[in-house]
This record gives structure tokens, C-alpha cells and sequence, in this order.
């Protein structure tokens, strides 16, 4: 493991939508890191309340780049534009978060003990909701069992009480991803628009053979307003769409795991169980059916649903 500053070669990702105040706090942040990043790119969702005229101020900043989309992406196309940005400045390490991320001032400091391992593919800070308990929406896809997770570290060089963990998915909220992979393994699906682009892409990077690590020295407040996960269990009526987007995207992914048979049976195992929860929150009739049409809309539409790894010239 090489401890040397010189592996702290990195280029931020921001991706924001109609978040100026928090933006600013984000921003506040990742620019104030006692080890500072090379370049930080901001890519602006086609925010409508200000955000422009704010990245506008901002812009003469050398250590800043700001790039505003023709339309909103969702942070699925944001990421992938970003990262793709990022990698072509060729750097050591591409950080990404949301624009409600506050990381502290640390955060990359604490990376850089694991920075030079070279079988790591992503680093992952610990993400906590405002009162600094462990947020829900960002919990690591941490590995349960003891003999596998000591092997996976002493693959690394890696003991025991190192102070990180390996883990095998993470969210796109102060995580940092190896330079190189984007050209290695591709972008990020944009085609996703929002929900499970940033676990199919730490599962596509441990898929190739790379590992992902846990920081809890590293340390990032994600500042929802409350501190949930985002899944069938919570999600509201009024964020329907973003349930279809979510059971199409984990349909498209467990697709690419299966058979055709073994899919086919999953998703009709998933509709049953899905519907199960959404009947079980006891919700007004109205908010229940369009909750269940989403979800039944979403995995129709993966049984079809065919985005391309987009790769780096």
C-alpha cells in the first residue's frame, strides 16, 4: 500500500438539478479539502432557479469547470457526462457526489492511504444523514461473509483494522472511482435517467475484477431532508415515475445476470412480491394503483429496455 501524496490526483464530479443552496454548500466543501483536487466539473442539470447565473459567477475559477445540458438528463446522464469529462483529463481518481453532498473537509485525505492499491477499483466514504447516523439511502453493499471479506483484503495487502472495508456496490455519493476504469470498462448507463445507475456501475467495476473499498475515516453528510432509503417500502405516490424508473433499471440488471427463463420467472416473482409491499402500506386506493401501475409499467418495459456501455475514444 503506498501512503504518498502524490496518488491524490483527483478531479471532482458534481451533478445538480434545482438545488442552488445546497450546490453552494457542496461546493463550499469540495473546495475547501485539505488535500484540493486538481479540477472539480460541475454539470448543471438544466437547473430553472438560479443555479446558471450562479456557475456563471463562478466560472473564471481555473480549479472549476461548469457545463450546463441542453435538457435534464437525470443524474444517471449527469454522471455519465461528468465522469466522461473526468476521464479525459486523465487522473488518478474521479470523485462523484450529488449536489446535496457535504463532504468533510478531510474526505479526500482520508483516501490516500488506499489511493495506491492497485487492485482497488472504487472508494467509498461513509455517508451519514445530518444528525451523523449512517443514511440509509447510501448503505454499502457491504460483504457478509467473515472469511471472504479478510480474503478480500489480504488480496489488497490489507489487514484487519486497516480502517477500511471491502465492499462489492456503493452510491454515487462521495465515491471515488480509479481514472483509468471509464476507459476500461465504459460510462456509466445515461440511458438510466435516475435510480441504480451507480450500483450497476460498481457492480460492472467489481465484475471486472477490481475491488471496492469502505472508508469510514472518510466521512460525507448526505442532506436529505430525511434520512430514508430509496425503495417500494417509502417511496411516495407522487414519485411514482421514479419507481418505474427504478424497476426497469433493476430489470435491465437482472436480466444480464439470468437466463431467459430464470428472468422471465424473476420478474413475475417480483411483480407478486412488489405488489405485496405497496398493499401492505394501507395507502389511499388512488395513491396504491398508481404506485402498482408503475411498478408493473417498469418491469414490462425491461424485458425490453437496451442501453449501450458508452466507451471513451
Amino acid at each position: 500500500m503506498d501512503n504518498g501524496i502524490g496518488n491524490t490526483d483527483v478531479v471532482g464530479v458534481i451533478v445538480t438539478y434545482n438545488r442552488l443552496a445546497l450546490l453552494k454548500e457542496t461546493v463550499g466543501a469540495v473546495m475547501g479539502q485539505t488535500c484540493p483536487l486538481r479540477k472539480t466539473i460541475i454539470i448543471d442539470n438544466h437547473s430553472t432557479d438560479g443555479t446558471a447565473e450562479y456557475l456563471a459567477s463562478i466560472g473564471g475559477n481555473k480549479a472549476i469547470e461548469t457545463v450546463r445540458l441542453a435538457t435534464n438528463t437525470g443524474g444517471a446522464g449527469g454522471f455519465a457526462e461528468g465522469i466522461r469529462r473526468a476521464a479525459l483529463c486523465s487522473p488518478g481518481w474521479i470523485w462523484v457526489m450529488d449536489d446535496d453532498t457535504v463532504p468533510a473537509p478531510d474526505a479526500v485525505e482520508r483516501m490516500v492511504p488506499f489511493m495506491g492499491c492497485s487492485g482497488v477499483g472504487f472508494l467509498n466514504s461513509k455517508v451519514v444523514w445530518t444528525d451523523g447516523s449512517q443514511h440509509l439511502m447510501n448503505l454499502p453493499g457491504r460483504i457478509d461473509d467473515e472469511a471472504r471479506r479478510k480474503a478480500a483484503l489480504e488480496r489488497l495487502g490489507l489487514g484487519e483494522g486497516c480502517g477500511a472495508e471491502p465492499i462489492e456496490g456503493a452510491s454515487f455519493v462521495s465515491l471515488f472511482v480509479r481514472g483509468s476504469l471509464p476507459r476500461e470498462i465504459g460510462l456509466p448507463y445515461k440511458e438510466f435517467f435516475i435510480w441504480s445507475d451507480d450500483a450497476e456501475y460498481t457492480e460492472r467495476i467489481t465484475r471486472h475484477g477490481y475491488a471496492g473499498l469502505l472508508v469510514d475515516g472518510s466521512v460525507a453528510t448526505h442532506k436529505t431532508a430525511e434520512n430514508y432509503a430509496a425503495s417500494i417500502d417509502t417511496v411516495p405516490a407522487a414519485a411514482a415515475w421514479k419507481l418505474y424508473y427504478g424497476e426497469r433499471n433493476q430489470s435491465f440488471m437482472r436480466r444480464e445476470r439470468k437466463g431467459a427463463l430464470a428472468f422471465f420467472f424473476s420478474q413475475l416473482n417480483a411483480l407478486r412480491l412488489h405488489a405485496r409491499k405497496i398493499r401492505r402500506r394501507k395507502l389511499p386506493k388512488d395513491e396504491e394503483r398508481k404506485l402498482l401501475a408503475a411498478c408493473r409499467k417498469g418491469l414490462l418495459a425491461g424485458f425490453t429496455f437496451r442501453p449501450r456501455v458508452e466507451y471513451i475514444d
